[in-house]
């Protein structure tokens, strides 16, 4: 059984950082590399403004055409693109000197990704990294899984602090300081030790702290585990797997941040998607279970490295 992997998002985006370095240094001098990098830093545009899903990544020839000449020919588009097809796909091949760059930073390589036309919907083009495939059933690879980011951050603005933050220890300090005064005001409220002159003052109080308590613990369990469950009245929209974790940030001075991502698994015993969740039943560890097996399949999950093996 082959089951299609999905875009990593965090993936993309570092290799994608470091290609525009590249391009910084060794300038496109030819039409080909300059429809690359066009691709590279418009994909790079689309994550930074969290439109970080794989349906966003393709671009059609009429689009490239427009935003690089400022015509709007279709068809001249098509034939335009044809011409230098080539030498894009040179520019993304795995021997060519961006992708060596890559692989000597140990990143994920780039490559060009082409959908045909299909059924009225014209050719299209996108920059990916990673397998497109991968074999489940019938050998070891059914004893593991691969996680992938498919989506970063769509937090509501009041959120977007908790959802993409360098945590210092004087942030941690200050935020912890702010959520248990915040929470302490509330439950002195509540058994009337403090009054705010009005019942509207005092259930606003209660509700601020009831979100400050929320959010104390959010991040409780998140500098403990290194992941939590994404508050859903953080989110622009409700949707499965959006969770809150711990990454590295390469800096002495900061070395952790906390970000906002949606990760994605097909179970690699039936092709299912798999469900991440504290399960009891493994000391409240986050797992991946398949979504018609929950029972049966189950998977180790871990966001670092985002493989997961098989548990049950």
């Amino acid at each position: 059984m082959e089951i299609v992997e999905k875009q990593d998002v965090e993936d993309l985006e570092k290799s994608l950082d470091v290609a525009i370095q590249f391009f910084s240094v060794h300038l496109p001098n030819i039409i080909g590399e300059e429809i690359g990098v066009f691709l590279i830093e418009q994909t790079q545009l689309l994550i930074r403004q969290n439109a970080a899903d794989e349906s966003h990544f393709y671009f059609t020839a009429a689009e490239i055409y427009k935003s690089m000449s400022g015509q709007d020919d279709s068809e001249k588009a098509r034939r335009w693109m044809k011409g230098h097809e080539e030498k894009l796909s040179k520019l993304f091949a795995q021997t060519s000197s961006l992708n060596a760059l890559l692989t000597e930073k140990n990143l994920s390589p780039l490559r060009l990704e082409r959908v045909n036309s299909k059924g009225g919907i014209p050719t299209k083009w996108r920059i990916r990294t990673g397998s497109v495939k991968s074999t489940g059933t019938g050998n070891s690879n059914a004893l593991k899984v691969r996680y992938v980011v498919t989506h970063i951050d769509d937090a509501l603005p009041w959120a977007k602090p908790f959802s993409n933050l360098i945590l210092t220890p004087r942030k941690l300090i200050l935020v912890a300081i702010g959520l248990l005064a915040s929470i302490v005001l509330t439950l002195y409220t509540l058994i009337g030790l403090v009054e705010w002159g009005s019942k509207t003052i005092n259930t606003c109080v209660v509700i601020f702290g009831i979100v400050a308590g929320i959010i104390f613990m959010t991040l409780h369990e998140l500098l403990n585990k290194g992941i939590t469950t994404y508050p859903a009245f953080w989110s622009k929209k409700l949707a499965k797997n959006k969770l809150l974790t711990i990454n590295a940030t390469g800096q002495s001075k900061a070395p952790i941040c906390m970000k906002a991502v949606t990760i994605e698994a097909k179970c690699s015993v039936c092709g299912e998607d798999l469900l991440i969740e504290k399960s009891r039943e493994f000391h409240n560890r986050f797992v991946g279970k398949c979504r018609v097996a929950p029972s049966e399949h189950v998977f180790a999950f871990d966001h670092i490295t985002k493989e997961g093996k098989f548990l049950r």
